[in-house]
């Protein structure tokens, strides 16, 4: 009886080891709320960042041009699923931030940006990121 208990036991210990991920990113956000996708190539919505304060309905038969940041807009705000996409040009001394909770540019200085955020510089011709990292926590 003993020895087909521990049979049972190490078979599901292997089968539970065997299903657990070995390794976790510190970049991507906890969880995604009910009905968001953290999957980019399923992201229904984007932010083109010449026109941050937008959110546009994304064309799965079309390409997107300039730098976005693909996602799902919720209650809460825009929540990213990924990095930065696209080709455009990067700001060298990102101190400028995108809150994308909201959709709005901030100058340094003016308060402690919240995640999601993307750093970068802040023109009249919207938002150049810094790098293709969004902060997320």
């Amino acid at each position: 009886m003993i020895k087909r208990t521990a049979a049972a036991l190490s078979l599901l210990l292997a089968v539970a080891c065997a299903s657990t991920p070995m390794s976790s990113s510190s970049n991507t956000a906890s969880a995604a709320p009910a009905g968001v996708t953290s999957n980019i190539n399923n992201a229904p919505e984007y932010v083109l960042l010449t026109a941050p304060s937008q959110v546009r309905t994304y064309d799965f038969g079309s390409i997107v041009y300039g730098l976005h940041v693909r996602g799902t807009m919720t209650n809460k705000g825009f929540y990213p699923a990924g990095q930065v996409q696209g080709k455009g040009k990067f700001c060298a001394d990102g101190k400028d931030y995108l809150s994308l909770s909201d959709l709005s540019v901030h100058k340094s200085g003016e308060g402690t940006p919240a995640a999601p955020y993307l750093l970068g510089c802040a023109s009249d011709k919207g938002f150049q990121p810094a790098s293709r990292e969004i902060v997320t926590q």
